[in-house]
Order: structure tokens, then C-alpha cells, then sequence
């Protein structure tokens, strides 16, 4: 899964970072590498608080989801790291982190809705294997071994958020909440 991320975060900076002239091509990897880091982080913590349902359905909705609060912190700390570690101007990292974060985050979340057989992105197995719940099999659904995924969603599933009887709340249940 972190693969399809980088590969999503490639392919969102070719412009932006690799043919940038203003980002030496020594810092084209770790740069990209720091989108990664920033957008599971990112991730994560809007998993924490709550908030990646809001991201989520604004995402499937069409909406520009670098309008909403949650994404421009995570283009907002992305830009201060990349500034701080790489030494790019203010100008250079903003447009890096608005043309990357954004677009990976849009396409994870649409595609984070979509079965995980159906050629889709598994958002619910990248969060569950960052929050230490480990990944399930393809096709299979998510093994019980902690971490917070694995109690958020019992939590979930006492509160009546079980839309599809499964006995947790992952995806699926958010798609049937959405529809």
C-alpha cells in the first residue's frame, strides 16, 4: 500500500518537484519521500481526531478538498518541513504542497472507497497498518490484533455504526453511511 502511495505522490510531482528548477535534483527523492511522510501522518491523525470521514465524502463528492481545513494543515506542515530541511523558498514549497497534497489526498479517498479487489487504494489498510493494527489480506477483512483502528472500530460497532453487520466499522460501513 505504501508502494501505490509513493507511486501516486510520483506521479503528482513530476512537475511540481522532479522538473521543478528551483528544487535541486539532489532533493527530489527525500522531498517526495516527505510527501509520504506527511500525507500517512497526516492521515493518522485525521483517523485520531476523527476527521478523515469528513475528508473522505467531501473527496467522493467532488469537492476540492484543498478547501478543507484538515488537508491544509497536512499542505501546511508538509511545506514548513520541506522549507526547513531543504532550505526551498516560502514560494517554491507552498506551490509543492499545494500541487501534491491535495491531489494524492483526492485520489487516495476516492479510491479508499472502492473494494479492496476492485483495484482500489485499501485506505483502511494503510491506516491499519500505520495505527499498528496490521494489513489484511486482499479480499479478506481486517484481522482483530489491536491498535487504535481495531478499537475505534468496537467503538464504532456498539454506537450502531456496524451498516453492514460485519461486527466492525471500516470502510464499507462508511460508503453505506454516505449513500
Amino acid at each position: 500500500m505504501l508502494e501505490q502511495l509513493m507511486q501516486m505522490i510520483q506521479q503528482s510531482g513530476q512537475s511540481s518537484v522532479i522538473d521543478n528548477t528551483d528544487v535541486p535534483n539532489e532533493h527530489n527523492e527525500a522531498i517526495l519521500n516527505e510527501a509520504q511522510q506527511s500525507i500517512t501522518s497526516g492521515l493518522q491523525g485525521l483517523a485520531d481526531t476523527g476527521e478523515l470521514n469528513t475528508v473522505m465524502e467531501a473527496a467522493q463528492n467532488g469537492q476540492p478538498v484543498e478547501q478543507l481545513p484538515a488537508v491544509q494543515n497536512i499542505s501546511n506542515n508538509f511545506m514548513g518541513s520541506i522549507m526547513d530541511k531543504f532550505g526551498l523558498n516560502k514560494g517554491t514549497a507552498a506551490m509543492i504542497a499545494s500541487a501534491v497534497i491535495p491531489m494524492v489526498l483526492s485520489k487516495v479517498m476516492n479510491r479508499g472507497g472502492q473494494q479492496a479487489g476492485g483495484g482500489g487504494f485499501d485506505l483502511g489498510g494503510l491506516l491499519s497498518s500505520l495505527t499498528g493494527g496490521g494489513a489484511p489480506a486482499q479480499g479478506q477483512a481486517q484481522a482483530s490484533g489491536g491498535g487504535l483502528m481495531d478499537s475505534l472500530s468496537n467503538i464504532g460497532a456498539k454506537l450502531g455504526l456496524d451498516k453492514d453487520g460485519d461486527g466492525d466499522v471500516d470502510l464499507n460501513d462508511l460508503s453505506k453511511l454516505i449513500k
